[in-house]
């Protein structure tokens, strides 16, 4: 009796890590594309990366582009540490400076921003959080672009 017990637990990791791969390539035999920018280059400029104590109630993610604005269908998701899902913010829309503060000058010239609003989402408390670009008119996996604490 005692033999059959690992040989049923062998099966099942080799059956969870054969739909592990299947999931993680929708299907396919090659990997998702990242997404990224239409063109150009595509920074979190707020809050900026690696910040801390940014407050519960932000207003969203600010993005700066260096030559053109993002698609319609560009939205930031937000991912909090030890979350399984991703919180979906609303689709980019053009942003007009100043930013709030603190955050993040672009190095290239003449940025042009664009914000994926929060919808009033609130953070988690003191929680590291990973800012994902989407594209929601692709196939491809969010991008991931900048981290920052919660208050």
């Amino acid at each position: 009796m005692k033999d059959r017990y690992p040989a049923k637990i062998g099966a099942g990791f080799a059956i969870a890590a054969i739909a592990l791969v299947l999931c993680s390539c929708n299907g396919n035999s090659s990997p998702q594309p990242i997404c990224g920018a239409p063109q150009g280059t595509v920074v979190v400029a707020y809050p900026p990366p690696n910040a801390t104590a940014v407050p519960d109630n932000f207003p969203g993610i600010i993005f700066a582009s260096s030559t053109q604005p993002l698609g319609s269908a560009y939205q930031a998701l937000v991912l909090p540490n030890g979350s399984s899902s991703a919180i979906q913010l609303l689709t980019v829309a053009m942003f007009t400076p100043p930013l709030p503060n603190p955050n993040q000058t672009p190095s290239f010239p003449n940025p042009i921003y664009q914000e994926s609003a929060s919808g009033g989402f609130i953070l988690p408390a003191a929680t590291l959080i990973n800012v994902y670009l989407n594209d929601l008119n692709s196939n491809c996996a969010p991008r991931l672009l900048s981290t920052f604490t919660s208050q």
